[in-house]
């Protein structure tokens, strides 16, 4: 009679059989999100991109040769990092729990239990990997798959505390708390904000988000000239279909809304992801540290980065979601205020409040602009017409500043940008 040490070395021998189908389902699970960027492969460390700018101008005719400087370069580098999967389980417990029958008679079931025992393994090892790339968080000494690289979401919030997104480069926006009143009013804001040298791009947004633009869309009574065969969005509406409307697995919550050519900014570094029969990566079934448990090991080298984050390439905007009946919007997203150098010159904007319940407190900042309140009681923000506040210029100087919103019982708070410009 065979024994369950015999069993274990047949079942170690036979990881080679089903190798291709485990390490085919991490390639399976971020499928979704993968096939919207460029997959750089096989990458085992950095793989540097640059962006160059140029500065030549075609000149009036001049004798004299007079050339320009040269232009910059901009280094992305994109790394890899090792990811390790390291599972032990014993397939006799599993077997004796389905079948009640010693594990010797039935050797062929005792291979079927752990290829699927080995599959749901990689499944779940796999399933949070959408997750890191979007959101992960790089912990070199991290026990969980968010911890292997950093995420989008991560690399835009060092980028921003770096200064390089920012309101200032063009390439940032706060747009505030997003509801089913306001979504895709706010969504085509955004998109108008971008740098016009982004003329096609998709805009990665979380499921919450699409599901709110969905809403305000069918409530919008519009045709469904864009919209999938199973009625949820493809393209921004007003946008000419330049604008594509993309959620990936592995996005909730990021708190960021991307906008970028995904094939030509988004960037995955890999090496050792199974592809079905082309399976690469390193892996073993083994026997475990008791000699009657199994050991699945595998590996792979994975991670994401931006190859460009200057304006011409990439808008990225925070937000908060309130799918609660409590909302603001105000009537414009930008104000430019036009006058005379020491001369005051006024514009207005609406302050659009729904089922609030306080004040809503307003600041102003720049150099020569004022507003003429510093609260909105709840009760004006919540009438139909909205409240109305009246902003003045007077500068000596063109200025930028920002018009902004608060209130936090209430969950409120945006900025709208306003500017001063000096004629002749």
């Amino acid at each position: 009679m065979a024994d369950k040490i015999q069993l274990a070395d047949a079942l170690a021998d036979s990881g080679h059989r089903f190798a291709p189908t485990a390490l085919a389902m991490p390639r399976e699970l971020i499928h979704e999100s993968v096939r919207w960027m460029d997959e750089i492969k096989p990458l085992r460390g950095k793989y540097t991109r640059g962006t160059y700018k140029a500065t030549g101008h075609y000149k009036p005719y001049k004798t004299n040769w007079n050339p320009g400087d040269p232009g910059q370069i901009t280094a992305r580098t994109l790394e890899t990092f090792q990811c390790q999967v390291e599972e032990e389980f014993d397939p006799s417990s599993v077997l004796t729990t389905v079948y009640s029958k010693p594990l010797e008679a039935i050797d062929h079931i005792g291979m079927d239990i752990v290829k699927l025992i080995t599959v749901e393994e990689m499944r779940k090892a796999s399933e949070d990997l959408n997750e890191c790339i979007w959101q992960g968080v790089r912990d070199a000494n991290g026990t969980t798959t968010l911890a292997n690289f950093d995420g989008f979401a991560t690399i835009i919030g060092k980028e921003r505390t770096a200064g390089n997104i920012s309101i200032a480069n063009g390439n940032y926006f706060q747009l505030g708390g997003l509801t089913k009143y306001n979504c895709g009013d706010k969504l085509k804001a955004l998109w108008k904000r971008r740098d016009r040298k982004i003329k096609r791009a998709e805009m990665y947004v979380e499921q919450d988000i699409l599901d709110l633009y969905n809403e305000w869309y069918t409530a919008k009574n519009f045709n469904n000239a864009n919209t999938d065969t199973d009625g949820t969005q493809q393209f921004l509406y007003g946008t000419e279909k330049k604008c594509k409307l993309v959620s990936c697995p592995g996005m909730e919550g990021m708190g960021y809304i991307i906008i970028t050519d995904g094939k030509s900014n988004l960037m995955f570094g890999s090496e050792g992801i199974g592809t079905g029969e082309d399976a690469t990566a390193p892996f073993i079934i083994r026997h475990g540290n008791n000699i009657k448990t199994c050991q699945l090991y595998t590996e792979a080298w994975l991670g994401v980065e931006f190859s460009h984050i200057e304006k011409e390439f990439l808008m990225v905007s925070s937000y908060t979601i309130n799918d609660e009946d409590v909302y603001a919007t105000v009537s414009d997203e930008d104000i430019t205020i036009t006058t005379t150098a020491n001369t005051s010159k006024t514009a207005t904007v609406k302050f659009f409040g729904h089922n609030l319940t306080s004040a809503t407190a307003v600041t102003i900042s720049g150099a020569g602009l004022s507003v003429n309140h510093d609260t909105i009681s709840a009760a004006n923000a919540n009438a139909d017409s909205g409240y109305e506040l009246t902003i003045t210029f007077t500068g000596a100087a063109a200025v930028e500043g920002t018009l902004r919103f608060t209130n936090a019982t209430d969950d409120i708070d945006f900025t709208i940008d306003i500017k001063g410009v000096i004629s002749a």
